[in-house]
């Protein structure tokens, strides 16, 4: 193993998967150098960073964006690039091998194709049925006469959110027909699935395969959801859930971190998400022994051979922070290096 130092370059660290990756770099073993960077100069994880970077906007400018990181991954010495937006890594994904190529670095993401299909969540389903995989009924919100269906077979509640996006923006939880009506003429772009009970059967589970040796292992929580993110996590040893996570992995190809969502019904589990990246519960799973930023510097870097993470028992709760400037520190431009701003101790 190296003794210097490696670098990695953690992206979107303003928004919670990347303020999650960052904290869980700071668990890993080997511990490397981190250099923030985000579109947003104030983005909160540049101030928490050993080095920061404003990006241009990866949606807004592409190829500016594209140009800027691949100067930073030189300028910096970075060795692996994670990615905490999902606009960048659609940006990113069609150009990885060009970019790992001019630069040295392996990035941290999966095939355009695969990603902008788990990007969908109607293609998500349709996928996941393709791998007969058990999936809650789901139609295209726009197609009225199978949304007539769905309603006659299962009845009131269901979901109704967009095809594209995270965080349970968007997500509604419909009761009756009129109200039904109004998303869907409101809101455009929707999926309808049938609502599984209950939310207290609700799991993330967190995956990692590697390009290299294949399926390495899971972690799983129970959890509870506030503002789109886990709030409250229970690590729960469930075998056929983990078992499901593998059969997912390795049928669709993907590798890296892969975060699934689903819940437990009396028929079993049933998969309706699949997100290929880090989640923003990454520093829970680290705290408990599954750190999957380290097990990608250790795979895609350093090359090692990985085993199933050994996971402890727990329950972790989230809770907001804050990070305090000084005049001098809140007028840098851009944010430059070091562990800038103060945070209270623990209470």
């Amino acid at each position: 193993m190296s003794t210097v130092p490696l670098t990695v370059i953690v992206t979107g660290v303003g928004a919670p998967p990347g303020v999650s990756v960052l904290k869980a770099l700071r668990l890993a073993t080997p511990a490397p150098r981190v250099v923030g960077v985000d579109a947003d100069p104030d983005a909160v994880g540049l101030y928490r960073t050993d080095a920061a970077h404003v990006l241009p906007h990866a949606g807004r400018d592409p190829s500016g964006y594209l140009d800027a990181l691949c100067r930073t991954i030189e300028a910096e010495g970075v060795s692996l690039v994670c990615f905490g937006s999902e606009i960048e890594m659609l940006v990113v994904a069609p150009e990885r091998a060009a970019i790992e190529a001019r630069t040295g670095a392996r990035l941290v993401v999966n095939d355009a194709a695969l990603l902008r299909t788990c990007m969908d969540k109607l293609d998500t389903i349709e996928l996941l049925r393709s791998i007969d995989v058990a999936v809650p009924a789901t139609v295209d919100g726009g197609e009225p006469s199978a949304v007539d269906r769905l309603v006659e077979e299962h009845g009131f509640p269901v979901v109704v959110k967009p095809r594209r996006g995270s965080g349970s923006r968007g997500l509604h939880v419909v009761r009756d027909r009129r109200q039904l009506d109004f998303v869907l003429e409101y809101q455009g772009g929707n999926v309808v699935q049938e609502w599984l009970p209950s939310d207290d059967t609700e799991y993330t589970i967190g995956a990692y395969r590697s390009p290299r040796a294949g399926y390495v292992g899971t972690i799983t929580f129970r959890r509870k959801l506030s503002a789109g993110v886990t709030y409250r996590a229970t690590v729960e040893q469930d075998d056929e859930i983990a078992e499901l996570a593998r059969t997912v992995c390795d049928r669709i190809g993907a590798w890296g971190p892969v975060n699934l969502q689903l819940r437990r019904t009396p028929q079993g589990p049933r998969i309706f998400e699949i997100n290929l990246r880090f989640s923003s519960s990454a520093v829970m799973r680290a705290a408990f022994g599954y750190n999957e930023p380290e097990l990608c510097l250790r795979d895609l870097v350093l090359g090692e051979s990985l085993q199933q993470p050994v996971i402890r028992p727990g329950r972790a709760m989230r809770y907001w922070d804050e990070l305090y400037l000084d005049p001098a520190e809140d007028q840098r431009e851009p944010p430059g290096h070091g562990r800038y701003g103060r945070l209270l101790p623990d209470f």
